[in-house]
């Protein structure tokens, strides 16, 4: 396959693109082909689009899935106009406001950024990029089919957001995460993370793979089960740490503070996650 895409199983492509370092799966049966993912901005999901195109008649593309919300992953989708777009049922319901709120912040703030990889230009595009919503929702499972071969999607609790999934192909060891796992960075705790859940969520998922597996993360480099669990471990910890803050009875503010060797990221990265778990340890 030209351009970005490398084939890493029988029919299985990824592409690793600039702009926020983001990964877009290609999986290619039968009787049509499904994108993971679609960039940030539709002329991003065009050039993806295009790409396809030279190994694949124009308008191939049957199937788009989105691994979660976040803007990097879904804007886009409106470049494949005629494919049927799948996401877990929580991810659609919050597609809407979550684009809005990312545009109204490029537009106060259209700063490029080197670290990310993206341009002031990028950020024009995201904010004139139509959202095309998925059609179908899950709340479990769903499978994608591709003739001989499907791509079967499970959702196994919130971590990253409260609705990441996980899609393996059928008939090679290739499962997609998102960002349920970063090998980029370290994972991205956000304003709509979950952090008191995510290495249950992961560990529900490491009882799935299949053996021999190869996890496509949605940032950065293929990786296997044994990173996968220790990046559970590593979430696992984050969450013990501020459980035994909030039951010692410190402040926010403090817990945010005090530095602790067991946690395995810098504090400063770990904001949201104690503002997030802060307000569900509190209770209604």
């Amino acid at each position: 396959m030209t351009g970005p895409f490398r084939e890493i199983a029988d029919r299985v492509f990824i592409g690793r693109y600039p702009q926020w370092d983001v990964n877009v799966g290609v999986v290619v049966g039968s009787d049509g082909i499904c994108v993971v993912d679609t960039r940030g901005t539709l002329k991003q999901g065009q050039e993806v689009r295009d790409q396809i195109a030279r190994l694949a008649p124009p308008g191939a593309v049957t199937h788009v899935v989105n691994t979660h919300v976040h803007f990097d992953h879904v804007l886009g989708n409106a470049a494949f106009p005629a494919a049927r777009k799948t996401a877990h049922a929580n991810a659609i319901a919050a597609m809407a406001g979550h684009i809005a709120q990312v545009k109204q912040a490029c537009l106060e703030d259209a700063s490029p950024s080197d670290e990310l990889g993206y341009t002031a230009d990028d950020l024009a595009e995201l904010v004139a990029s139509p959202l095309a919503v998925p059609e179908s929702g899950f709340a479990v499972s769903a499978v994608i089919d591709l003739g001989d071969r499907a791509l079967r999607l499970s959702y196994a609790g919130r971590g990253h957001t409260d609705g990441d999934l996980a899609a393996a192909v059928s008939d090679v060891p290739v499962v997609f995460f998102g960002d349920l796992i970063e090998e980029a960075a370290n994972p991205s705790y956000g304003t709509d993370c979950c952090p008191l859940d995510w290495a249950d969520t992961l560990t529900d998922h490491l009882a799935r793979l299949p053996g021999g597996a190869l996890v496509i993360p949605g940032h950065g480099l293929p990786v296997d089960r044994d990173f996968v669990a220790a990046q559970r471990d590593a979430v696992g910890i984050v969450a013990a740490v501020v459980r035994d803050r909030h039951t010692a009875g410190m402040s926010l503010a403090d817990a945010m503070r005090e530095p602790d060797t067991r946690l395995p990221y810098p504090l400063a990265s770990l904001a949201e996650a104690f503002t997030r778990a802060w307000s569900e340890l509190a209770g209604p």
